[in-house]
């Protein structure tokens, strides 16, 4: 993927990096209501884990969902780059298992798979990935995920923790704060293996009916 200059320059110093992010919720309209919908956003940067995963480029993104049966859930979503918005840059499928664990917690289990189909060399960075996260009240969520790219020569299983909160504020506007750590493929710098580092973003977040407006900032070490 073409992160592969802006992750190095992650390594080697603490990197800031600001991300603006608007988005529509499309929610359904007919028979099928709450079963299918969707979501259009448009963001200054497509950043996944703290590491810019495209070019600084105005991003289109696109998102559907299908809810099959009580706690199952299928999403696709597809993400477009300025000027001409005609290939993509990074396509993903997920599906999701979620459970309620008394009035407050919610469990899911995900599956997800991240294609970057820009050219050949993107493409060995398409990764597959499974996760389980934990949920309090739409508030907090802890989550573990193992990941690979099986597209690499070699490619060993990594994990990565991530810890997100969602703070209101006032009815329409909320602080979101967010940790994790992961590892860096050494495939991205040419190395014997790979390596840890950590990330994390705080921010504001506005709702309103169906937009939603986020202005983020991100640390990565």
């Amino acid at each position: 993927m073409p992160h592969c200059r802006h992750a190095q320059a992650a390594r080697r110093r603490a990197a800031l990096r600001h991300c603006l992010l608007l988005a529509l919720v499309l929610g359904p309209g007919n028979a099928i209501a709450g079963t299918v919908g969707g979501a259009v956003a448009l963001t200054s940067q497509l950043i996944d884990r703290g590491i810019s995963i495209a070019p600084n480029k105005a991003t289109l993104q696109t998102a559907g969902y299908w809810l099959p049966a009580p706690g199952w859930s299928m999403s696709a979503s597809i993400a477009l780059q300025s000027p001409s918005l005609s290939r993509p840059v990074a396509v993903t499928a997920q599906a999701a298992r979620a459970w309620m664990l008394g009035d407050r917690w919610q469990m899911q289990a995900s599956a997800l798979y991240y294609g970057y189909p820009t050219n050949q060399a993107t493409r060995t960075f398409d990764r597959q990935e499974a996760s389980l996260a934990w949920s309090y009240r739409d508030v907090l969520t802890f989550s573990v995920s193992t990941f690979n790219f099986p597209r690499a020569d070699q490619s060993p299983w990594n994990v990565a923790i991530d810890v997100t909160a969602n703070v209101p504020l006032r009815d329409d506007l909320s602080l979101t704060v967010g940790a994790g750590s992961s590892r860096f493929p050494a495939m991205a710098y040419g190395a014997a293996r790979s390596g840890r580092y950590q990330y994390g973003q705080f921010g504001l977040r506005w709702s309103r009916d169906r937009w939603t407006l986020k202005l983020e900032r991100i640390v990565t070490s």
